[in-house]
This record gives structure tokens, C-alpha cells and sequence, in this order.
């Protein structure tokens, strides 16, 4: 098992959630302006983390952990959305 990624402090993320509540944020704001898999993906794998952080509220992780379920969710959705736009782009260019 490897060690938990460390900020520029020296600190394990999970320690000062901060940055990753903020990079959360933004990769939030950008798959509401591009419905990608990958943003979902990465939205959800941080509320996994940020679930487990000890730094943060009980009352918080477990909103980070439903929020995760969820947006494993959206992704699944953007997945499907993504597999069937190829056709719908083929048929609107006939």
C-alpha cells in the first residue's frame, strides 16, 4: 500500500482538505459546463477522499460520502450519454 499523497506542507491532503475541497469545486463547475465521464469520475474519487478525512466533521464526510454515490451515478449517466452522441451526431448529418 503506498502512503497517502502529501500537500506542499508535508502534510498528508487528508490533513489540510482545502485544496481538494477546492479542486472538487472546480472540476464540479466544469462537468456542469461539460457533462464528462471524466469530471464525475474525478468529482466522485475526491468525495471518496475527502470522506475519509480525518481534518474534517463527521456531519461532512457523510455528506462527502453520499455526494460521491451520487456522482458515481453521474458519471455512469455521462458514460451512456457519450456512447450514444456518436449516433445522434450521424443522424443529424444526414
Amino acid at each position: 500500500m503506498q502512503p497517502p499523497p502529501t500537500s506542499t506542507s508535508g502534510l498528508p491532503d487528508d490533513a489540510r482538505p482545502e485544496a481538494l475541497i477546492a479542486g472538487t469545486l472546480c472540476l464540479m463547475s466544469c462537468y456542469a459546463q461539460h457533462a464528462s465521464p471524466a469530471y464525475a469520475a474525478r468529482v466522485a474519487d475526491n468525495l471518496a477522499r475527502l470522506s475519509g478525512a480525518d481534518a474534517l466533521t463527521p456531519e461532512f464526510r457523510t455528506v462527502c460520502q453520499r455526494m460521491a454515490a451520487r456522482w458515481r451515478t453521474l458519471e455512469e449517466d455521462a458514460r451512456r450519454a457519450a456512447a450514444i452522441a456518436p449516433v445522434a451526431d450521424a443522424r443529424t448529418l444526414q
